[in-house]
C-alpha cells in the first residue's frame, strides 16, 4: 500500500515541484494540498493522509498550531516538517510537540523522500544539515553516566547508531558502511542491549544527548 502523503504549504510552485518529486515514487501517493492553515485542517477532516508534509509559516493558522490540532485525531498522521528558518526555538519546539521529520527546504529531494518514509514507520528523521541545531542545548554539558554509556559501543557501533538515529534504514546504513543488512542488524541488537534501549526514538534522544548527532 502506498504511503499517503498530504502537502500543506503556502507557495503553490514549491507544492508543485514536491507533487512531482513524489508522484515519481512508486511507494508513495498524494492525497491532496493546501495553501493555508486552517485550509489544512478542514482538508484533512475527510482526506486520510499517513503523512503530513507540513511548512511551519503557514497563513491563517501556523505550522505549530496545525501540527497540535493534527497530532490530536485518532489515527493521527506522522508530520514532517518544512522550514527555510535553520531556528533552534521552530526546532526544539516541534520536536516537543511531537512531529516526526525535520527538513530544510534547500535540502534535496532526497531528504525529504527519507523523511516521508521515516515518518510513516513510526521513526523520527532530523535533516542533517539541523543536526546542530537539535544538539546544541546539550553542548558542553558533563555527564558521567551517559559518558560511560556511550563508551560502551565500539567504533562501528557509534557509527550504526548515528545514521540509525538520522533516520537511515538498515539497508540505506549497510550501503554507507559497505556492510550487509544482517550485519546492521547484529549491530542495531548490540546496541539497544547495551545501552538498554526498547526503540528508535530512545536511540534518537541518546544519540543526541552524547553529541553523535552532529554536522561536519
Amino acid at each position: 500500500m502506498a504511503i499517503r502523503v498530504f502537502i500543506a504549504d503556502d507557495h503553490a510552485v514549491f507544492r508543485n515541484g514536491l507533487r512531482i518529486l513524489l508522484e515519481k515514487e512508486k511507494d508513495i501517493e498524494v492525497v491532496g494540498e493546501t495553501g493555508s492553515g486552517p485550509e489544512t485542517l478542514h482538508a484533512l477532516e475527510t482526506c486520510k493522509a499517513d503523512v503530513v508534509l507540513l511548512d511551519i509559516n503557514l497563513p491563517g493558522l501556523s505550522g505549530n498550531r496545525v501540527a497540535e490540532e493534527l497530532l490530536k485525531k485518532r489515527p493521527a498522521p506522522a508530520i514532517v516538517v518544512l522550514t527555510m528558518h535553520e531556528d533552534e526555538y521552530y526546532l526544539q519546539e516541534l520536536l516537543r510537540i511531537g512531529a516526526r521529520g525535520y527538513v530544510l527546504k534547500k535540502s534535496t529531494g532526497t531528504e525529504v523522500l527519507h523523511a516521508i518514509r521515516a515518518a510513516f514507520r513510526g521513526d523520527t528523521y532530523i535533516d542533517p544539515a539541523l543536526a546542530n541545531l537539535v544538539v546544541s542545548p546539550y553542548v558542553g554539558r558533563t555527564n558521567p553516566k551517559k559518558s560511560s554509556r556511550l563508551d560502551l559501543l565500539t567504533q562501528r557501533e557509534k557509527e550504526v547508531c548515528t545514521l540509525l538515529a538520522y533516520g537511515h534504514t538498515n539497508a540505506e546504513v549497510g550501503e554507507k558502511l559497505c556492510i550487509s543488512d544482517r550485519t546492521v542488524e547484529t549491530h542495531r541488537n548490540n546496541i539497544m542491549g547495551k545501552l538498554g534501549l526498547t526503540n528508535r526514538a530512545e536511540l534518537v534522544r541518546f544519540a543526541i544527548d552524547n553529541g553523535l548527532l552532529k554536522v561536519e
